[in-house]
């Protein structure tokens, strides 16, 4: 017998990005610069980081130091990776943590 996970509530995804910000918002600083940040390559980035096939924390995939938009780019490029079906996004019950896994078939 299969048992497949419960799917993710995007009022989760959203709950859990917004903890990410506000954990990014304490140790930010406010030196402006422009900076070149691409989603697809955040997406290569993070099928990078899901490589070994195991499940990942969601609050892992961002780094605080990159700031707002570090964040917010890393968050759309989960949800480019969770619209093509390379990574797959779990939470065993609601408010419970969230984790990912690479979905992508490593070419050996």
């Amino acid at each position: 017998m299969v048992r497949l996970p419960p799917p993710v509530d995007m009022r989760e995804l959203l709950l859990a990005l917004k903890d990410v910000l506000t954990r990014a918002e304490l140790k930010g600083h406010h030196a402006i610069q422009r900076e070149a940040l691409s989603v697809r390559n955040r997406m290569s980035d993070v099928l990078k980081f899901l490589g070994d096939g195991g499940f990942h924390a969601f609050e892992k995939l961002f780094n605080p130091e990159e700031g707002r938009l570090g964040i917010v780019v890393t968050f759309l490029a989960l949800l480019e990776l969770a619209k093509e079906h390379l990574i797959e996004i779990m939470q065993a019950e609601p408010l419970a943590p969230i984790y990912l896994k690479s979905l992508a078939i490593r070419d050996v």
